[in-house]
C-alpha cells in the first residue's frame, strides 16, 4: 500500500509541533554565556569525588568532570544569584590550598547586562537570517508557495533541534546559537537544491526530477551527518574537555536529521501539490 505524499508531508509538521510543545513545557537550559554568572575551571592530577565536592559549595552550583590528557578537568558553573567568593572559598577548602592560583585555574564571569545584550543580538541575528533568506528565495523563484516551503523547512529544523536540546539538556550558549545559524544554511542549501531541480529543470517528469534531487541532497546531508557524528565521538571519548564542540555537533546532528524529513517529505509534498494543482488547473481550462 502506497502512502499518499500529502500524509507523509504531515509527519515533520507533527514533529515540529511536538518539539515546540516540549520547549514550551520543559524550557531550555541557559549557559553562563547567556544567563550570566560565573564559570570556574580547575585541572588536577588526581580523580575528584564530585558528590563530596558539592558539600563544600553552595546549593545550585553545577559541576562537571572530564578526563583529559593533562589530568582531571573540573568545571563549576553558577548563576548570578550565587556569590562567586563563596564558591572560591569552598574550592580552597576542598583542595586544601590558600590560593586557587596554586592549581591550574581559570575563572570567567558574565554580567546580567551583557547576557541580556547577547540574547537580543542573537535573536536579531536569527531574525535577519530568516528575513534575508525569505527575500532571496522569493526573488529566485518568483512564487510565494515554493518560497514559503523553504522557510517552513528551515523553521521546522530549528524548532525540532530546540526540542532535542530541551530533551537532552543541551544549554543555549554562544556555541549552540552559532550551530542553529549554521543549521539554517544547511537547511536552505538542500531546499534550494530540491526546488531548483523541480521547478527550473525541464528534463524528465516530476518524479524523475525529485529522485535526482534526492540522490544529491541526501548524499550531501549524510556526509555532514557522518562528519558531525565523528566530531561528537572524538570529543566525547578523546577530548572530553571540548564540551562546546560536542554541543555544536549534537545540535547540527539533530537539525540535519530533521532536515531529511522536512525537505524530502514536507517540502517535496508541497512542491508536488503545487505543480500537480497547476497542471490539473491548466488541463481543466483547456
Amino acid at each position: 500500500m502506497k502512502l499518499d505524499y500529502r500524509v507523509l508531508a504531515l509527519i515533520p509538521v507533527i514533529l515540529t509541533v511536538i518539539s515546540g510543545i516540549i520547549v514550551y513545557v520543559n524550557g531550555l537550559k541557559e549557559s553562563v554565556d547567556v544567563s550570566g554568572g560565573v564559570e570556574i575551571t580547575i585541572t588536577v592530577n588526581k580523580d575528584v569525588d564530585v558528590e563530596k565536592l558539592k558539600e563544600y559549595l553552595p546549593p545550585g552550583v553545577e559541576i562537571r568532570k572530564s578526563l583529559t590528557p593533562s589530568g582531571v578537568l573540573i568545571i563549576i558553573r553558577a548563576g548570578n544569584e550565587i556569590d562567586s567568593e563563596e564558591i572560591i572559598e569552598g574550592l580552597k577548602k576542598f583542595f586544601q590550598v590558600s590560593d586557587l592560583e596554586e592549581l591550574k585555574y581559570s575563572q570567567k564571569e558574565i554580567s546580567p547586562t551583557l547576557s541580556k545584550r547577547f540574547w537580543s543580538d542573537g535573536l536579531k541575528a536569527i531574525a535577519f537570517a530568516f528575513l534575508f533568506m525569505a527575500v532571496v528565495v522569493y526573488l529566485v523563484f518568483r512564487s510565494p508557495i515554493p518560497a514559503l516551503a523553504v522557510i517552513l523547512a528551515a523553521v521546522s529544523d530549528i524548532v525540532i533541534a530546540l526540542g532535542c536540546m530541551s530533551l537532552f539538556d543541551i544549554p543555549v550558549s554562544t556555541a549552540t546559537i552559532a550551530a542553529l545559524l549554521m543549521l539554517i544554511g544547511y537547511s536552505v542549501d538542500t531546499d534550494i537544491l530540491l526546488t531548483t531541480r523541480v521547478l527550473k529543470r525541464k528534463i524528465g517528469d516530476l518524479e524523475e526530477r525529485i529522485k535526482e534531487a534526492m540522490k544529491t541532497g541526501i548524499t550531501m546531508s549524510l556526509t555532514t551527518i557522518v562528519a558531525m557524528l565523528v566530531l561528537y565521538l572524538v570529543v566525547t571519548y578523546v577530548v572530553p574537555a571540548a564540551i562546546l564542540l560536542r554541543d555544536i555537533a549534537l545540535v547540527i546532528l539533530f537539525g540535519l536529521i530533521a532536515d531529511l524529513l522536512t525537505t524530502w517529505l514536507t517540502n517535496v509534498g508541497i512542491l508536488k501539490y503545487y505543480l500537480l494543482r497547476d497542471r490539473d488547473g491548466s488541463t481543466e481550462r483547456q
